[in-house]
């Protein structure tokens, strides 16, 4: 037999393991996996800002002023974070599922339609607005940023698809359990700065580990949520 016939003839593991190490070049290679440094910042600022109870009343006080006026606003944005979840599930669920990438004039069109549809993030575009022009313009920019997914993620590979899939399904369903538990500690009237900051360090900390998973080998070779719960379906890539 011909020395290069027999080399392209691989048994079927290897070329498993071929397409396996492909999969998860895929994924290490995509920097919006591969770099969860935002999530780990804010992790570690929410949790430092969560932190600040603890010191005493005399140290509290020596602090800048803007330091405290600061961690409120964390709240806020953590409030925003959350308003915006189902919505980019269902921006994320649209544009894993797209055959082919939109023209930007419909990429505005499908934006403005889960908007309307979604109430929590009317309410949040809401508050934004009476807070006035300095909060609401990022917002709409951040906005329109979550909305480049259906620009971005149509061409990509099925794993990056399905990875896209998992990490928002598994915000989704970080945000929901603790959204349920500092429900539960407000109705102790257990809940207060501390409580909503460390929740939402968290949050931003499953997200940074789940950012870390999805690129790894064992996520390319069995693709999972992290959690039971499944709020998309990692695998489903029904065309629409």
């Amino acid at each position: 037999m011909h020395p290069t016939r027999r080399r392209a003839t691989l048994p079927s593991p290897m070329r498993n393991l071929d397409a396996l190490d492909a999969r998860a070049r895929s994924l290490q290679q995509t920097g919006r996996f591969t770099l969860p440094l935002p999530d780990a910042a804010l992790a570690a600022i929410f949790a430092a800002a969560a932190l600040l109870d603890l010191l005493s009343p005399e140290r509290l006080a020596s602090l800048p002023a803007g330091l405290i006026q600061a961690r409120g606003e964390l709240a806020v944005g953590l409030v925003i974070e959350g308003g915006f979840l189902m919505m980019q599930g269902t921006l994320v669920d649209i544009a894993t599922r797209l055959r082919k990438r939109p023209p930007l004039w419909l990429v505005a069109l499908i934006l403005v339609g889960v908007v309307i549809f979604s109430s929590e993030a009317l309410d949040v575009l809401r508050f934004a607005w009476q807070r006035g022009s300095v909060v609401f313009i990022p917002l709409v920019i951040s906005l329109v940023e979550r909305a480049t997914v259906l620009w971005r993620m149509p061409g990509r590979p099925e794993i990056e698809k399905i990875a896209a899939r998992a990490l928002i399904g598994n915000r989704i369903t970080t945000g929901l359990a603790l959204f349920g538990l500092v429900t539960i500690a407000m109705l102790f009237r257990m809940a207060g700065d501390r409580i909503v900051l460390a929740a939402g360090a968290i949050y931003f900390a499953v997200a940074t580990f789940d950012g870390w998973r999805v690129r790894g080998r064992a996520f390319a070779e069995r693709p999972t949520v992290l959690f039971r719960f499944d709020p998309l379906g990692v695998k489903y890539l029904e065309p629409m």
